[in-house]
């Protein structure tokens, strides 16, 4: 009797593990359909129907860490980071033995400038295929990202052992030996990338910003200008020699190679930026601000266009216009004190001498030592009938250093100290 019911049970069990792996199977062919209409969508550039696509396999099946990778990559490319963020987990803690899983999130963190969390998914990564030379160079660039030199270093020269003819990984060693100050071995990667390539821009174009790096000006100029003569369309080697051309006090013929590498390359916001300071430079406020415009336009998140084009626009007189601009800049630096002291200046012109006089307490309290702006402090205390205060901010000021202090405080106050 006890045999007939220990085979009934068993019996049971594997009826009922049959039944469910024949559902497991049936969901899981069911959303791989989901799957396959998401990626069409996606191709098609209908991302919001790719989106709800995604989801129905997921809710198919909750086990499917394809789809969870799949609605994640979806969502990075739709900007949705923190949405993207949660996908990419739940993918990992479903598959935790896939270095593609792990370099895709790296990649959301290099997006986000999270170099840190960058580098230990790629550490992650290497651990599972520890000769790939595509995660190594990735991991070495999060590195160099994040100024971890040494670490870097290392995993580029494991890269040339791995291919001692990688002329790329040896550009990109030159260049971490130059951020790191190591004049001799960077001009050796140099060399040894001009042996195998001499006749690349890329080339050129590293040995140019090697120059640069250590003021070696004209020589920075020739090397720029190979690249230009090895490749004409090669509108980053313009923009360098710019940078150069304005170093040597050439500044209009740094326009014109800025000029050039706008033609070249119209979606380039470090060239419209540099051409708007040229063009404030030489006192052409219209076409700076239309620059800052364009460079903006390319990079909505550009925080240094988006200052200079609010100092630009109050600087033509445009007040109401500018403050827009430095809340932005507020909003996105919390915690930088000349955004501070910016937006303060602005307020004290309209009169707003309460809220300017806390934009420059924000300033102060982020440093201690900010001379500009324990003056700028004064003056709008002084304009708001509170004058024993304001004198002590001018006099802190004028004992930072600042010393356009001294004749206000001789005009509202004391003799300074």
């Amino acid at each position: 009797m006890s045999r007939i019911i220990l085979s009934g049970i068993l019996f049971l069990f594997f009826s009922a593990n049959a039944d469910a792996q024949n559902a497991y199977t049936q969901n899981r062919q069911e959303a791989m359909q989901y799957m396959q209409k998401a990626q069409l969508s996606k191709r098609g550039g209908n991302f919001n129907k790719a989106f709800q696509e995604y989801t129905n396999a997921i809710e198919l099946d909750r086990n499917y860490a394809e789809a969870y990778m799949g609605r994640a990559l979806l969502l990075q490319q739709m900007g949705r980071y923190t949405e993207s963020e949660k996908d990419y987990n739940k993918a990992i803690d479903l598959n935790p033995y896939s270095e593609v899983y792990y370099d895709q999130r790296a990649r959301l963190k290099i997006l986000q400038s999270n170099y840190e969390e960058a580098i230990s998914d790629l550490t992650k990564a290497l651990e599972l295929s520890p000769y790939d030379d595509y995660l190594l160079d990735s991991r070495a660039i999060a590195e160099f990202e994040s100024n971890n030199l040494d670490a870097a270093l290392e995993d580029f020269n494991f890269i040339l052992e791995l291919n001692p003819e990688d002329t790329l990984t040896y550009l990109k060693r030159a260049l971490t030996h130059t951020r790191a100050n190591n004049y001799d071995s960077a001009k050796a990667d140099i060399e040894n990338a001009l042996e195998l390539s001499p006749y690349s821009e890329m080339v050129y174009d590293v040995k140019g910003l090697f120059h640069l790096h250590f003021d070696e000006l004209e020589a920075a100029h020739a090397a720029f200008s190979k690249a230009i003569n090895y490749n004409s369309a090669f509108a980053i080697g313009y923009y360098n020699r710019s940078v150069v051309l304005k170093k040597m006090g050439r500044v209009e013929e740094s326009l014109e190679d800025l000029n050039i590498a706008i033609s070249l390359n119209q979606d380039f916001p470090n060239a419209y930026f540099n051409r708007a300071v040229t063009h404030k430079q030489l006192g052409n406020e219209e076409e700076a601000l239309e620059d800052y415009n364009n460079a903006i336009a390319v990079e909505s998140d550009f925080t240094e266009a988006i200052f200079n084009r609010g100092f630009t626009k109050s600087m033509l007189g445009s007040y109401s216009e500018s403050l827009p601009d430095f809340d932005r800049v507020v909003e996105k630096n919390p915690e930088d004190p000349e955004a501070y002291n910016m937006r303060g200046n602005i307020k004290s012109f309209f009169g707003k001498y309460l809220s300017a006089i806390k934009d420059y307490d924000t300033a102060i309290s982020l440093d201690q030592t900010f001379a500009a702006a324990y003056f700028n402090r004064g003056i709008a205390k002084m304009l708001s009938y509170q004058e024993i205060q304001g004198c002590e901010d001018l006099q802190e000021s004028l004992e930072l250093g600042f010393e356009e202090a001294r004749e206000k405080i001789r005009y509202f106050c004391s003799e300074p100290k």
